[in-house]
C-alpha cells in the first residue's frame, strides 16, 4: 500500500480504532491515545498492507491488541496477600505456614499459562464477571469459563501433589 493510499484511508481507520477502544471501556481521551498508537503501528507496516480490506482487518487486530496491552500494563493485579486470610494467624507457626502457602499459591498462579492465570486472577481475586473478562480479553464467555475451569483444576492438582509430599 502506498503512502497516499494509507493517508487517504487513515481517518476512517482511526475512527474504527477509537470505537473499538471505547467498546473495551476506555474513556474518550484514552481511546484517542489508543487510536494514535494503533495508527503509528499501522504506519510502520503500511508498505506490507495489500489493500483496504487488509488495512481494516489489521486495524481491528492491532486496536484489540493495544487495548489488551494497555490494560495489562496499567492494571494492578491483586496479589494473594490482598486476599482474605484463610487461616488464623495467632501462633508464629500458623503465621509461617500461612506465609509459605501464600507464597506457594502465588507462584503456582504465576506458573499457569498467561491467559489462564489472568482469567483466574480477574475472577477470583478481582471478582469480575465472566462477561466482563470476556470483553477485556476479546474472547467468548464460554472460552473464559473453560480457561477458568482448567486453571482451577490445575491448581487443585498441584495442591493435592503438594499435600502428598
Amino acid at each position: 500500500m502506498t503512502q497516499e493510499e494509507f493517508t487517504y484511508m487513515a481517518s476512517g481507520m482511526r475512527a474504527k480504532a477509537v470505537l473499538m477502544a471505547k467498546q473495551f471501556g476506555y474513556s474518550q481521551n484514552d481511546a484517542e491515545d489508543i487510536a494514535q498508537d494503533v495508527m503509528l503501528r499501522l504506519w510502520s507496516l503500511h508498505e506490507q498492507l495489500r489493500d483496504a480490506a487488509h488495512l481494516q482487518a489489521s486495524t481491528a487486530v492491532t486496536a484489540k491488541r493495544v487495548c489488551i496491552d494497555r490494560w495489562r500494563t496499567t492494571h494492578q493485579y491483586l496479589r494473594i496477600d490482598h486476599a482474605m486470610s484463610i487461616v488464623d494467624e495467632d501462633t508464629p507457626q500458623d503465621q509461617q505456614e500461612y506465609n509459605e502457602l501464600e507464597k506457594w499459591l502465588d507462584e503456582q498462579i504465576d506458573s499457569l499459562p498467561s491467559t489462564s492465570g489472568m482469567v483466574l486472577r480477574m475472577r477470583q481475586l478481582e471478582h469480575r464477571e465472566l462477561s466482563e473478562i470476556a470483553d477485556i480479553l476479546g474472547i467468548r464467555q464460554t472460552s473464559v469459563s473453560t480457561l477458568l475451569s482448567r486453571a482451577r483444576h490445575e491448581l487443585l492438582n498441584k495442591l493435592k501433589r503438594r499435600k502428598q509430599q
